[in-house]
This record gives C-alpha cells, structure tokens and sequence, in this order.
C-alpha cells in the first residue's frame, strides 16, 4: 500500500528529537515500511521542500500565518493551511496513486480531503478536552474544536489511542471511534548515560518529563513537593522538557519560585534525546504523570517499558495503561494530597513487590508492542478500504494486491 500521513507540523531538523504527534507519525510510517508498505508524510510548514527524516520522506507543505487571534483569522489560516497540504497530496497522488491518508486530528487536519481514496483521522487531541485545563492554544480551543469535529464527519474512519478523548468525541458527532493503541519500542535507542552519571548518580529523584503546561499537572506537582520536602530532606525532583511561556515568565521559573526554600532540590535538564533521558528514567524512584487529561502519553509507555512505576491520574487514559497498586498507582486529577499519597507508597514498596509491579508492567506492554498494533492497523486499513472504495487483498498478504476501482 502507498500510505501518506498529513500533520498540521513536523520537526524541520534531522538532529531533533521527536515528541507527541510528530513521533507517533514517524514510529508508524517506519513500522509500516518494515511490512513492505510506502509511507511518507506531509507536514504543515513555512518552507516548501521534500527531505528525509531518517527512513521516511517528508513533504513540506508551505503556508503561512498563525492559530491565534479572533475565530476569523484562526479560521483563515486552518483553511489556507488545509489547502496548502491538499494541493501537495494531489501532486503526489498523481506521480503515485495514494491508497490511504491518515490525518492526525489536530485543529481541523483533514477536513479538507481531495482525493478519492479512504481518509483515517487520528485523534492527536479533542481540543475542548484536552486543552480545557492548559495554558495552550486558550484563545482557540472552539475553534480548532469546531474544524476538528468538521474533520471527524468527513473521514471514512476515525481511530484513537484515548477512550477518554474517543467517548467525548463520538458522543459530539455522533460517530463510533475505533481504539487504535499507539505503538511502542525502544529498540532503536541507543543509550549515553553522561547526564545520568554527571548530575544524578548520586541523588536519589522523582522524575516528571514531557511539556510542562498545566494539563499535564505541573502546577500539581508543585503543589505535592512543597509537602513533600518537608517530610523528606533526601529526594530530589528532577524535570526535562519543554518550558511553556507563562504571564509572569516561564512554566519551569513558576514552578522553581512554588518550592521557595527548597528550589535548589530541583533539577530541570532541559530537553533531551532519548538516548540521553533513558538512563534518567530508568533511575529515578518513579516517573510522574499526573495529568489532568491526556490523550494515551508516549512518556507512560516509554517508563513503563523501561521498567519503571509510573504515577499517573484517574479518568485521564493513563488508567487504561495503569492498574492503581497493580502496575503502577493512580491519583485523584488535580490534586496534589492524592498524588502525594501514591508518591509515599512508592517510596515504601518492597524489593518484592516492585519486582511484582514490573513483572505485570511487561505483560501490559504486550498490548503495545509493534508487531501488534501494525497488524491491528493494517487489518483497519483494510477493512475501511473494503468497505468504501472497494480495493481488494489477498488473503494472506500484507501487501496491496488489487487495484482501485473507478468513481
């Protein structure tokens, strides 16, 4: 199959380390080649040019403006957006027929789809869920809301990786979401443990990573630490990410102020590559994850396959990778008393029972191990592709072996 995903953005360096959306779409498109399949991607950009990020060719669509400002000039630039990738998808489905398009669903992606074979949104975000509680895009949440919905009604198919997010957004326009896992493996990394061995060996940490916006219980953790170094004078908490932009400076100087006579026990390190921040989990007492909505984190799959206890949050998707006081504990969202009771007990687990805890962390891993989730996807592909362009397969072939039939 010749599959193409469409993201509203992608990293513009070779060297960068990818997060979130952009990793997703690169884990999978390189996964799907290993299966024989031709992927490549399509990413909303300020330049117009065709690179390769590692194994995968990426197209730049070029467009120009800002999701800010009125609901008008958001509006205006998701179209001209929208129009700018579209354009570059018809170029390539000419030189190349395309099979599937894959959007991933982030302000309106998608909404727009051209060509006549199937369209497959992937929920990356609700936003009126997942940014209802975060510093990000506030001025825009109804807006990218509406052109996401938009989307949604236009695609063949919708998948997700978050229960949470599918249920809200199948509810709002009326359509089933399949669960679609996100796939995990850290085959591919390979370690430096500099860092770890030059700021951490000897200190004993909590350990949260990932973007420090208020969705993803920053402000919590803030909250929870001030208790917590007053009880305990021997941990640290170590921080790595990307700092948000706040009214009064930075997400990462807030939080350091929140500590007040105990800043000097926090550690942030910037961002890091994997290879570098693996060691750094690995070490750490837990990771912590206490987000107040969340869309399947790829930093809860990434601790838990590094053997590691993971704190996360009830109600939030991060329940539907963590069985409270099985694999790892859950708190109560937005409070930092719960989250600091689930800090206590980790701290007080046996040798015995954290071996326990990893044990049944490795059989939940299964569910998101590559091999698997291609399959499942493929198998999606297929049977959406079946059901509304008529394209035909052989049995047991992951290949395409027909041909698509003329509208």
């Amino acid at each position: 199959m010749h599959i193409v995903f469409v993201t509203a953005f992608f990293t513009k360096n070779k060297q960068q380390p990818l997060s979130g959306m952009p990793r997703y779409i690169y884990k999978t498109a390189s996964l799907l080649q290993k299966c024989g399949h031709d992927t490549e991607i399509i990413a909303g950009s300020t330049d117009d040019r065709t690179w390769k990020y590692k194994n995968v060719k990426v197209h730049n669509a070029e467009w120009s403006g800002a999701l800010e400002g009125t609901a008008v000039r958001i509006s205006s630039a998701i179209i001209r957006r929208e129009y700018a990738m579209q354009k570059k998808l018809r170029e390539i489905d000419l030189k190349y027929p395309i099979d599937i398009v894959q959007y991933a669903g982030w302000s309106g992606t998608g909404f727009m789809h051209s060509l006549r074979c199937p369209a497959v949104l992937r929920l990356s975000t609700y936003s009126k869920i997942q940014y209802s509680q975060s510093d990000l895009f506030r001025n825009g949440i109804h807006v990218y809301s509406f052109w996401e919905r938009i989307a949604g009604k236009r695609a063949e198919g919708i998948i997700t990786p978050s229960k949470v997010i599918g249920d809200c957004f199948g509810k709002d326009i009326k359509r089933k979401i399949t669960i679609m896992e996100t796939p995990y493996s850290s085959d591919d990394v390979v370690e430096d443990n500099s860092v770890y061995q030059k700021i951490l060996k000897t200190k004993r940490y909590l350990l949260f990573y990932g973007t420090f916006s208020k969705d993803k219980g920053i402000e919590i953790i803030g909250e929870m630490l001030s208790l917590l170094f007053k009880e305990n004078t021997e941990l640290y908490f170590v921080c790595a990410g990307w700092d948000v932009k706040t009214e009064s400076g930075s997400a990462v100087q807030k939080l350091r102020k929140r500590l007040g006579e105990y800043k000097d026990r926090m550690i942030y390190l910037g961002t890091l590559d994997q290879g570098a921040l693996y060691p750094i989990i690995r070490n750490a007492e837990c990771v912590l994850i206490p987000s107040l909505i969340d869309n399947l984190p790829n930093a809860c799959l990434e601790a838990l396959s590094l053997d590691q206890i993971v704190i996360g949050t009830y109600r939030s998707s991060l329940e539907q990778m963590i069985c409270d006081g099985i694999n790892g504990f859950l708190s109560e969202p937005g409070d930092p008393y719960s989250l600091l009771d689930c800090v206590k007990k980790v701290l007080c687990l046996t040798a015995e029972q954290k071996k326990s805890m990893i044990a049944n962390n490795r059989k939940m891993m299964k569910r998101y191990a590559p091999d698997a989730v291609t399959k499942k996807l493929l198998r999606y592909y297929r049977w959406l592709m079946e059901r509304t362009r008529g394209y035909h397969y052989g049995e047991n072939s992951n290949c395409f072996m027909g041909h698509r039939k003329s509208i």
